[in-house]
């Protein structure tokens, strides 16, 4: 079959990222439900996404279903769709968005929402739920920032509120039955929407009253308007990770992903409780996948897919019961095949030195924690369980394996924030470089990387005020007058605009 984008495909950047046909790809002929996951990124991130990994294996599996993909075009695709007249299709089978049962967007952060509309728009679907037809696609969204919702209320039918592997499948495929009746027209969408909201956990905007306070302008979300609607929607959570082996048959993608790596998520949840991150508290509690299972998937996923890179993820991969063995086991076996190995989220004290030594023999050029805040005053604020000796004597067992460079990173703009608090971010990097000067000379390097705090809902600071957009870049200058031009100390900060955004957004 000609490809829908033949006739210009060629001139636009990576054409790649629009054509589908990759290796391990899942396309059906037939099926009772179809499902199109769109990732609000372009495809160089959406194809790293672990979670959109899980979902289309796990939607796939069943033959019942038909899982798709689609992501958000660049800005040269999306002028040639809007100058053509043409829309943005799936992967698998060239369809437009509008012409799936269920439409799903993972929600990993609240600056993808303008990508959700574009893709909406130009997959032939209006922006708004009102202005869709009674039997148009169920448009739901999902991830951590669908635990938010409601600043996409007007254009979203529904949210999955938690972890979808276990309610998603029987979701999407009542749906497309009951999406039948609504075109028959002996149902309505309110009314089917209503029946599925009080089965699954869905927040649907449509079936809640809401009201303008009248002393902030804030808009609040009322009762149910239908006696079926739960006032408070429950979140789904998956105890047995095992029951969901992570996938080993993802599609390998064509165009350069922005992580190329065989990847397997070892836990979720986290036992730190620090009170800015939004993840650490909707994903308690922690569960662990079996040891046996993740070297049987990360195994398995180079072995399919050629991948010369892996990873073991979580939100805080040190606190794995079974870390230090688990990382022996799969090192060796990785080193045989010519496979480097990395490990995400260490902490910043307690580390194991048996896990230092098996890391050290991997092809990891450096290591990266998140004292989070520059004095122990700020940390102590924050709940983070970790003193300057800890980040000392962990910078010290890495530098003293010959690693060379050292990212630590840091939040500015917390509460109750002080001047001496941001200095200490620059100041904890530079006794960090000194120290390994000590230990492996000139080539020692710490790079501080610094984002700005955005108060997230679910979170302790959450009402907490946020920086204004002079008090953030005041703050980085700062930052840069304190950090001067010193060798193998490197600085980074967030843009403070995109930061601001990400606040107004994140809480609505």
């Amino acid at each position: 079959m000609r490809h829908v984008y033949a006739d210009f495909i060629d001139r636009v950047a990576k054409p790649a990222r629009y054509l589908g046909g990759e290796y391990q790809a899942v396309v059906k002929d037939t099926a009772d439900a179809r499902v199109c996951l769109a990732f609000p990124d372009v495809y160089d991130i959406g194809m790293s996404h672990l979670g959109t990994k899980i979902l289309y294996s796990l939607l796939n599996k069943d033959p019942r279903i038909a899982c798709e993909r689609a992501f958000a075009p660049w800005l040269d695709m999306e002028e040639e769709l809007r100058t053509r007249g043409l829309p943005l299709v799936s992967l698998e089978s060239q369809r437009p968005l509008c012409e799936f049962d269920v439409v799903g967007f993972s929600l990993q952060y609240e600056l993808t929402f303008t990508n959700v509309l574009t893709m909406l728009d130009l997959g032939g679907l209006p922006l708004r739920t009102v202005d869709r037809a009674a039997d148009a696609p169920l448009v739901l969204v999902g991830g951590p920032t669908a635990s938010h919702p409601e600043p996409m209320a007007a254009f979203i039918d529904a949210a999955f509120v938690g972890e979808a592997e276990e309610r998603l499948p029987a979701l999407v495929l009542e749906w497309a039955a009951l999406r039948k009746a609504i075109a028959a027209g002996t149902r309505t969408r309110a009314d089917v929407l209503a029946e599925l909201a009080s089965k699954y956990p869905l927040y649907v905007p449509s079936l809640y009253e809401t009201e303008v306070d009248a002393d902030t302008g804030m808009t609040v979300v009322g009762a149910p308007k239908d006696p079926r609607v739960p006032a408070r929607v429950t979140r789904a959570m998956v105890r047995d990770l095992d029951a969901y082996p992570f996938p080993s048959d993802s599609p390998v993608p064509y165009a350069e992903a922005v992580f190329e790596r065989a990847s397997v998520e070892i836990a979720r949840g986290c036992t730190e409780g620090c009170r800015f991150c939004q993840a650490g508290m909707i994903y308690r509690p922690v569960r662990e996948r079996s040891p046996q299972s993740i070297a049987d998937s990360l195994i398995n996923g180079v072995e399919k897919a050629g991948y010369d890179e892996t990873g073991l993820t979580c939100l805080s991969t040190a606190d794995f019961s079974s870390i230090t063995p688990l990382v022996k086991q799969l090192a060796g076996e990785l080193r045989r095949r010519g496979v480097s190995m990395s490990v995400a989220s260490l902490r910043a004290y307690g580390l194991n030195e048996d896990l230092l030594d098996e890391l050290a023999l991997t092809r990891i050029s450096g290591l990266t924690f998140a004292p989070e805040a520059g004095t122990q005053r700020m940390r102590d604020v924050i709940n983070k369980n970790v003193t300057e000796a800890h980040i000392e004597e962990s910078a010290r067992r890495v530098f003293a394996r010959g690693w060379h460079r050292l990212k630590l990173y840091f939040i500015i703009g917390l509460p109750t924030e002080e001047d001496d608090d941001v200095r200490g971010t620059v100041e904890t990097g530079r006794r960090m470089l000194g120290l390994g000067r000590g230990l492996v000379g000139g080539r020692a390097e710490v790079t501080v990387s610094v984002s700005s705090h955005v108060p997230k809902p679910h979170t302790p600071f959450q009402w907490c005020q946020q920086d204004t957009l002079d008090e953030i870049r005041r703050k980085q200058a700062l930052l840069r007058a304190t950090a001067g031009r010193e060798k193998g100390l490197r600085l980074k900060h967030h843009d403070s605009g995109v930061s601001f955004v990400e606040g107004v957004l994140a809480r609505g």
